[in-house]
């Protein structure tokens, strides 16, 4: 550490800094679009007669409004709140309608720019006006019937993964941004025991996993079926004869249509399935004239996995199963302290997924060769341990006779 020493240069930071510093404090590029694109409503259009120039220039003017008088931009952000409030009352049919729930979010980007930039408010003044969350949206996931229809008008084999390891994955959409090859990679069943990493030749692959939000506090390990395993290899079979080499793990696993090196954006996955969405039939009218759909184009996807999941949780009985079902979720647990009382690793996980995978496989023969080999699985088992009870009876019989035999001398 010789040398290494701060300079005054280094430590100073001012207003003018502050759209900087609030996009520093975001890792995810899709919750740096959504919360920017809140930022600038809030800044630019909202507060258009407040504030003057650009969107940095309207942050560092509202930063510093906030650090020398905290009650008009208390004001300021409480009318904008009362604003929101007024069309949460619309009609849910009216182009203008906004859930009550979507006000946090709403709000969220303006305390993170104050607290990035180190200005606090009293929030909870703020969170008091807040209406009560209306989330009456009978909404759904998507049937396995719908996602074959779905995948009869994907638009190839990079859509067709997409889909298979969305319904048996059960990620966001926001989790495939950027994602690269080094984060997708199989499950071994090797010796009755489940390995990533097989040291014989008697492994096989069981299942697929994917490292979600890597490099980021919320990364994350999800499994996917073995039949969108057996996709991705489909699929890299393409992205070689389109690149022309093999993908270093570096490389983004999903590319735009171009074929170049740049990775198909989360916004273009969402086009991407709206469009094969509407093209199979299944976007026709909003639900009960509302805006929103019965089931929506991506998160249909981890609708359908939460239900298979919950159902399979319930049929074993085990509290256990339903914290692995929140852990592959991407979630902490049933409650916050699961998360450091109960760790799990993702070979922990698989035994549970596993058996649900059935039931996550789209296609029906898929699902019955993954049943049959469940089967054959758990035959092969009991089988086993018959063996090793009928060895141990034998070993026990054979003991009974030598302690009889000592008895008789």
């Amino acid at each position: 550490m010789a040398g290494f020493k701060l300079k005054i240069d280094d430590i100073k930071t001012t207003d003018e800094d502050a759209l900087e510093l609030f996009y520093s404090g975001i890792k995810s590029q899709e919750t740096r679009r959504t919360m920017g694109g809140n930022l600038q409503q809030f800044l630019v259009n909202v507060c258009q007669d407040v504030l003057d120039g650009d969107m940095r220039q309207r942050a560092v003017q509202f930063v510093s409004i906030a650090r020398k008088d905290q009650q008009r931009a208390m004001q300021i952000i409480l009318a904008y709140v009362r604003m929101l409030k007024t069309r949460t009352v619309l009609a849910k049919n009216d182009r203008d309608y906004l859930n009550p729930s979507s006000i946090p979010n709403k709000i969220k980007p303006i305390k993170k720019l104050l607290d990035m930039n180190g200005v606090g408010l009293g929030w909870k003044r703020i969170y008091c006006t807040y209406p009560e969350e209306d989330n009456t949206h009978k909404g759904r996931g998507y049937t396995r019937e719908e996602i074959k229809m779905l995948l009869e008008h994907a638009d190839g084999l990079a859509t067709e993964f997409f889909i298979l390891a969305a319904c048996s994955g059960g990620m966001r959409v926001g989790a495939w941004e950027n994602i690269k090859w080094k984060c997708v990679f199989p499950v071994y069943v090797e010796d009755d025991k489940y390995v990533v990493e097989p040291k014989t030749g008697n492994a096989r692959i069981v299942c697929g996993a994917m490292m979600l939000y890597e490099g980021t506090s919320e990364e994350y390990v999800s499994l996917i079926s073995k039949e969108a395993w057996n996709k991705l290899e489909l699929y890299k079979k393409e992205w070689i004869r389109t690149t022309g080499r093999k993908p270093s793990n570096s490389d983004f696993l999903l590319l735009d249509k171009s074929g170049k090196q740049i990775p198909m954006s989360v916004g273009a996955i969402r086009k991407r399935m709206l469009k094969i969405v509407r093209n199979a039939g299944l976007r026709d009218i909003p639900l009960d004239g509302q805006r929103r759909y019965e089931v929506p184009a991506t998160h249909g996807f981890r609708r359908f996995w939460d239900k298979v999941m919950m159902d399979a949780a319930r049929s074993s009985d085990k509290l256990s199963a339903l914290v692995k079902k929140k852990r592959l979720l991407g979630h902490g647990g049933i409650v916050k302290t699961d998360k450091n009382y109960y760790w799990t690793n993702i070979l922990d996980l698989v035994p549970d997924y596993v058996v649900a995978m059935p039931d996550l496989t789209i296609d029906d023969s898929e699902r019955l060769r993954v049943e049959l080999k469940s089967e054959k699985a758990k035959t092969d088992q009991m089988t086993r341990l018959n063996h090793e009870k009928d060895a141990a009876l034998l070993r026990l019989a054979e003991l009974e006779a030598k302690v009889s035999g000592c008895n008789n001398l």
